[in-house]
């Protein structure tokens, strides 16, 4: 699967388009680097998770589709086939 492209390197939210898990995992300027260890990143992304209540529309429609939250990355498929056999 290939990684969806957003406007302006994830600047350009899609409002239209609130429940877009994808958004989240490849798109957002903050959740993006909070991922990959940026420390502000992960301060601005701390603050927002407390402000509102577990996350932005897209933070939540990724933790629905994928069960992990906002912060965590999504294990890999080889992970989990490894543990279930």
């Amino acid at each position: 699967m290939s990684a969806k492209q957003y406007g302006w390197k994830g600047w350009k939210m899609p409002l239209l388009h609130l429940n877009d898990p994808d958004y989240c995992e490849y798109g957002c300027p903050i959740c993006r680097n909070a991922r990959a260890g940026n420390r502000v990143a992960k301060i601005a992304q701390s603050v927002e998770r407390a402000v509102t209540f577990g996350g932005c529309w897209w933070g939540r429609a990724r933790q629905r589709k994928y069960g992990v939250p906002p912060d965590k990355p999504i294990p890999s498929r080889k992970r989990r086939k490894n543990s279930g056999s």
